[in-house]
């Protein structure tokens, strides 16, 4: 009977067993899946970048031709044969070259998945390591951006990856004996027969990771030097009890001779294109810059947590002492595991060694931790089990195993809400061409427009998003030569209205930026953004200029605004979209030891600031500090007139003030200075919705109109809208409308909204009262601007219009 019952519960233990494989492998199967979705999801929702342009660019070349271009670059041509492989088959639009990538980062979690499963098939109790590993892997935001991005950078990941795990099979293999380092012997025995096959498979799949990933990228290198380091040490732990092995093929001589004999077999495979590595390392430009241990360490948790992205959860320090402390707990956890804690500890930490060695912390350069990304997931993946795993276990430690587990998971689908819907949704995360194509699109003309591009390497990605302007690429040879340039951008700009230019990697392109500091001396510069790390900014042209009847005005500082010059006729009449253009002239009657800003704004009637141009005096290349006295100092300004402005005629006043600390400057008891009057126009077309910049964008129906978006922040401070807002200071509102298209036949004539926020509102018509719905046309886009007083009460604003309501998003307010 008692002979029965044990048989019964060993029974109900080995189903129990199966029944934990058997979800255990469902859930690594899901975790793929989930891998899949996350990196294929919105995967053209960002634009191609520069980079990414010259991937598209290399398509269209033959195979010798991508090497030959690439000989130029500094990356080897492996990844664009890949891709042009590729692109046959799947084409070569955004989405289709960044499904290589995306198909590569589920490959890579599949990686991470079977060197988990490898290192701990014969370990009791560590089923669910694989499975953690590969969710980790899965929602990792770093692994996600670049599955995205179709670059090298993901395939470089991968081969490193392939090529630790062919290298943790081979030591396994080559273990001949029972111990830390061994296989059991029932292990052994059944595998014994195919042991050389599998040895010599394994071995091909090192040397096929290994040579593809020589091809990649220049930095390959150091992921083998981890390899190398790797099997040394493992092969000098073992060296004393495999000294009795005198044997072929089991001599450890003979296994650290064939390790040798396989990294020469990767370096006379990368021969051929070793002269062209050496020239293209040597000459890499230089963009990195030292940091302190702490800087360095911080970037780097950052990155292998977030990956590029710089929205990231606060207060961030907790995040960053669990991404490095984790891995450390991992690797103590991996004792039993000692072949696994080996690799992941030097697959981790060469890669960060070099990043400080060669003070590559910089944004360009952080992509190179990719390669040790996989080891990190690993490692951190492991720490749950510092409670260690035995084959009887007390109910305690099965639950704080438990706990720990659903603890780092918890961990690591935190750091994917707080990074992924961000990168998803936002149109900058990559450097935003396609934004601005679809902006010049729909506001350009090929007849009286030009762009102009600063960077080797815009040219492709500008070809991809072509919107029909002409194109003028500028400096055309390194270093720069200035006669050249201004001759160029004097024929180019003649007879053109605006000139758009996409400023980029400016201090390697033009470090005395001719380019811009010509612009700034003839042109109007009117609106300047940033669309990721692109600086995208527009220009007014105007050959025929008159002066403005009035006096010279003297501040208390000792600058002297002498003459004022405006286009004819005055005055100036301006459509959303463009442009105003005033050149102000100045001196100063004694030296000047601070720098000032010069603000040129546009004021409805109700003093509401509907566009504003501010800068340093000519254009930020002639700061007050360097005035000589009596210096005569040419400043343009253009103020570019927004979408949906209503229309009607505006004040343009000038105001100065302190660079530094945003005090204004006064003249005569004042502190602005009446320029004169700009009319703006009517819109004749609306544009493209998503090319306006709004802060909120929410496409709500409130009574007969639609409230496309908002903006609100303190006063002043449009340039830094989550600044704080305190009690009794002034919130600013831009509301967003749009018209119904047709209007209904009850369109009103005089539609009013309300805001409240606290015990304030505000009752006006929705775009002022100069502005009345009456007068709107269909579909057009209008803007109203309000302010209203924040008296602590609450931080949420509420809008109605009609019977129709909306809360808001509270506003930043001081905690």
């Amino acid at each position: 009977m008692a002979k029965k019952e044990i048989e019964r519960l060993e029974n109900g233990d080995s189903s129990r067993t199966n029944l934990q494989f058997s979800i255990s492998n469902l859930l690594i199967v899901l975790s793929l899946l989930l891998a899949a979705f996350l990196r294929f999801y919105h995967l053209d929702a960002s634009s191609l970048w520069n980079d990414e342009g010259n991937s598209w660019a290399m398509l269209s070349r033959t195979f010798g031709e991508i090497a030959a271009a690439a000989a130029a670059d500094i990356h080897p041509p492996g990844y664009y044969w890949l891709l042009k492989l590729w692109s046959m088959l799947f084409g070569d639009s955004a989405a289709a070259m960044r499904a290589l990538s995306a198909a590569l980062g589920v490959l890579l979690v599949t990686l991470v998945t079977a060197i988990a499963l490898r290192a701990t098939r014969i370990r009791v109790g560590w089923r669910w390591f694989p499975v953690l590993a590969a969710f980790l892997a899965a929602v990792n935001p770093f692994q996600v951006y670049y599955s995205q991005e179709a670059r090298m950078y993901m395939l470089l990941a991968v081969e490193a990856a392939g090529l630790f795990w062919a290298l943790l099979w081979m030591m396994e293999v080559g273990e001949q004996r029972l111990g830390d380092w061994r296989l059991v012997a029932s292990e052994r025995s059944a595998s014994s027969s195919l042991q050389s096959p599998n040895l010599l498979i394994l071995q091909s799949f090192f040397l096929f990771f290994g040579v593809a990933g020589m091809w990649t990228h220049y930095s390959f290198p150091i992921v083998l030097a981890a390899a190398g380091l790797t099997f040394v040490l493992w092969w000098a732990m073992g060296l004393r009890n495999d000294a009795s092995i005198t044997s072929p093929p089991h001599h450890p001589i003979t296994r650290l001779l064939h390790y040798f004999l396989l990294n020469g077999l990767i370096f006379l495979a990368f021969l051929p294109w070793l002269p062209t590595a050496i020239d293209s390392v040597l000459n890499w430009p230089k963009g990195g810059v030292e940091v302190n241990a702490a800087e360095g360490l911080t970037l780097t948790l950052r990155t292998l947590l977030f990956g590029p992205l710089r929205i990231t959860v606060e207060p961030l320090w907790p995040w960053l002492g669990l991404a490095g402390v984790l891995p450390l707990v991992g690797l103590i956890a991996m004792r039993p595991l000692p072949r696994l804690a080996l690799t992941t500890g030097l697959w981790l930490l060469l890669p960060v060694a070099m990043m400080f060695g060669l003070g590559l912390f910089t944004d360009a350069f952080l992509k190179f931790l990719l390669v040790a990304s996989p080891a990190w997931c690993l490692m951190v993946a492991a720490a749950p089990w510092i409670v260690a795993a035995k084959t009887q276990q007390t109910r305690s430690e099965r639950v704080g195993r438990g706990l720990l587990i659903a603890g780092v998971a918890v961990f690591g689908i935190g750091a994917a809400v707080a990074a992924l819907p961000t990168y998803y949704a936002d149109p900058f995360v990559r450097d935003n061409y396609r934004g601005v194509a679809k902006y010049l699109a729909a506001v350009g003309d090929a007849s009286s427009d030009l762009v102009i591009l600063n960077a080797p390497g815009q040219q492709e990605v500008w070809r991809y998003y072509d919107p029909g302007l002409p194109v003028l690429a500028l400096p055309m040879q390194r270093p720069p030569d200035p006669a050249h340039v201004e001759a160029q951008l004097v024929e180019a700009t003649a007879a053109k209205r605006r000139v758009f230019a996409l400023f980029w990697a400016t201090d390697e392109a033009d470090p005395q930026q001719y380019v811009e500091r010509w612009l700034d001396a003839n042109a109007f510069k009117a609106m300047e953004s940033w669309q990721g790390n692109l600086r995208f900014v527009t220009y007014a042209l105007a050959s025929d200029l008159e002066q403005t009847v009035m006096s010279s005005v003297w501040w208390e500082n000792g600058m002297v605004l002498s003459k004022v010059q405006q286009p004819r006729p005055a005055p100036q009449r301006v459509t959303p979209g463009n442009a105003a253009m005033i050149q102000l002239q100045w001196f100063t009657d004694r030296p000047l030891t601070r720098r000032y800003k010069v603000s040129v704004q546009l004021l409805d009637d109700r003093n509401q600031v509907i566009a504003q141009h501010d800068s340093e005096p000519g254009g930020g290349s002639l700061p007050t500090d360097r005035w000589q006295v009596g210096e005569k100092v040419i400043d343009n300004h253009g103020i570019a007139i927004p979408f949906g402005a209503p229309p009607g005629a505006h004040r343009m006043i000038a105001v100065l003030y302190d660079a530094e600390t945003g005090e204004r400057v006064r003249q005569f008891g004042q502190d602005l200075v009446a320029l004169g009057a700009v009319i703006v126009e009517q819109s004749e077309q609306t544009p493209p919705l998503d090319v306006v910049p709004i802060q909120h964008r929410l496409g709500l129906t409130l009574g007969p109109v639609q409230l496309v978006g908002y903006d609100a922040y303190r006063r002043g401070f449009t340039h830094a809208p989550q600044t704080p807002i305190h009690p009794g200071e002034i919130a600013h509102f831009t509301f967003y409308w749009q018209a119904p298209n047709p209007l209904p036949a009850d369109w009103p004539a005089d539609l009013t909204m309300t805001l409240r926020l606290g015990d304030q509102q505000i009752t006006a018509p929705l775009a002022g009262e100069t502005y009345p719905t009456g007068q709107w046309r269909a579909g057009e886009l209008v803007r109203g601007e309000f302010d209203l007083v924040y008296d602590g009460a609450t931080s949420q604003p509420l809008l109605s219009v009609g019977d129709d309501s909306a809360n808001l998003r509270s506003l930043p307010v001081q905690p």
